[in-house]
């Protein structure tokens, strides 16, 4: 009977090569790690650009963004009907299909990944799009 040493020895060989490197990892909440350029995180709204085309729902694949009437309390002469965007982030699948059938921009995806809460309410309406999550007083930021 044959006993494979070559592989093992290459094995042991990859082992002791990373058992020398330098560690990667990062005490979390004090140091964050940058994000990927293409990383979809929560999700935004800029009111003041969104013109009420039902594009953005018409894109969602699974139905978590809709349409509802929201008057953001400002005049808004792009969007007359002041139909305005609304997702349900737990059903949301971050594909970004949203963001790229919006013609004015208005809908996108951020860069902010600490959206844990507190809180069960996961139906995020114009208002909540428009924040970001320390300005709702969620999650870590509490």
């Amino acid at each position: 009977m044959k006993v494979p040493i070559a592989p093992i020895l290459q094995g042991m060989g990859v082992t002791l090569s990373n058992f020398v490197k330098k560690p990667v990892t990062v005490a979390y909440p004090e140091q964050k790690q940058p994000v990927a350029d293409r990383f979809r995180g929560r999700i935004y709204l800029k009111l003041e650009t969104c013109i009420g085309c039902t594009l953005c729902a018409q894109a969602c694949p699974n139905g978590s963004c809709y349409m509802v009437d929201y008057d953001p309390g400002f005049e808004t002469p792009q969007n007359k009907r002041q139909k305005f965007p609304a997702v349900e982030i737990s059903k949301c699948m971050y594909c970004s299909l949203c963001e790229e059938a919006c013609p004015t921009d208005s809908i996108r995806m951020g860069k902010e990944y600490e959206t844990g809460a507190y809180v069960r309410d996961f139906d995020y309406k114009p208002d909540r799009l428009s924040q970001n999550e320390a300005a709702l007083g969620r999650g870590p930021y509490k």
